[in-house]
């Protein structure tokens, strides 16, 4: 009875288990299913991270891998920042007065100066009041990197010039481009980026007179004017030069770098000269030092055989 007992439950307990094993290799399945939802969960959000591009923290990026090799990325600014740069800081100084800033065509940012905000009537020399409001330009201008040429331009009203000195519109309107130009230099802008243009009376903003022929001293006004051209790069450009500037970067530290190594070598190579030559004079005074002591020990030696023989050669007397 016992015996039956223990083979019911030991064919109990099979039963048992082969259907508790077959049940367990049934859900398998949901690990793999589980896996591959969390892998296709993690590709989606990586794209969706990806479609929203954030520059800010591209620029980031960008900056600390360039610093990380050693380089200097160089900016890249917009129309739009420079142009905001210069408002800001012509209305923070309180010179925005007798100034525009616009944006033109083509990448080009423009600032037109009322012509009695920088000269007197007929004159070339900027005024002194005037030199606050150009400082404040040029020092908006070299906060924005990717400026590729700055052109001034002198305009002019019709009216003829009454000066023995210059003779017509167009040499005025030259020299004051030039005296802006000049002051720019002199205020830290790059000279390879600065340009002055004359152009006389040839370029006016509004006509100069009335449907009659009577002059409008307003309009002869606003043609008196200078106008600063600020032309950025293309980003794409501005982007090809960036990368050849940091690789010129990176070249430029490499030389430098094979140029100290170069040193060193040569300096190593001096230095091994320098000791083979100190050890050869050490050998050479160690062997003279050791042959002095030799023929030193040799005369005492013959001095001790000189003694003796005197010594016998009387004893044999």
């Amino acid at each position: 009875m016992g015996a039956h007992k223990r083979n019911y439950r030991r064919h109990h307990d099979d039963e048992h288990g082969q259907e508790h094993n077959s049940a367990h290799d049934e859900s398998n399945w949901l690990v793999s299913y589980a896996d591959m939802m969390t892998l296709l969960f993690g590709f989606f959000v990586l794209m969706y991270s990806l479609s929203r591009f954030d520059n800010t923290r591209f620029d980031l990026v960008r900056k600390e891998v360039a610093k990380y090799f050693g380089g200097n990325i160089k900016e890249i600014s917009t129309v739009l920042e420079a142009e905001q740069k210069l408002k800001t800081a012509l209305l923070g100084s309180g010179e925005m007065k007798g100034v525009e800033v616009s944006k033109g065509s083509d990448n080009t940012l423009q600032l037109k100066f009322e012509g009695n905000v920088l000269f007197e009537s007929g004159a070339t020399e900027l005024k002194e009041a005037a030199k606050p409001a150009l400082r404040q330009v040029v020092a908006a201008l070299r906060t924005v990197p990717s400026v590729e040429k700055i052109s001034v331009e002198g305009h002019t009203d019709g009216d003829p010039m009454q000066s023995s000195v210059i003779k017509s519109n167009w040499e005025l309107s030259s020299m004051r481009a030039s005296s802006v130009v000049r002051y720019f230099e002199e205020s830290g802008l790059s000279s390879n980026v600065l340009a002055a243009v004359g152009f006389g009376s040839s370029h006016p903003v509004a006509p100069e007179k009335d449907a009659q022929g009577n002059p409008l001293e307003i309009n002869k006004a606003a043609n008196r004017r200078v106008v600063v051209q600020v032309k950025l790069l293309d980003p794409e450009e501005a982007y090809r030069l960036q990368q050849q500037q940091f690789k010129k970067q990176l070249t430029k530290e490499e030389v430098e770098r094979q140029k100290k190594e170069n040193e060193l070598q040569d300096k190593m190579k001096l230095a091994k000269v320098r000791f083979e030559e100190a050890q050869r004079k050490y050998r050479e005074q160690a062997e003279q030092k050791r042959k002095e002591q030799q023929l030193q020990k040799l005369e005492k030696q013959i001095e001790a055989l000189e003694t003796k023989t005197k010594s016998y050669e009387q004893k044999a007397q």
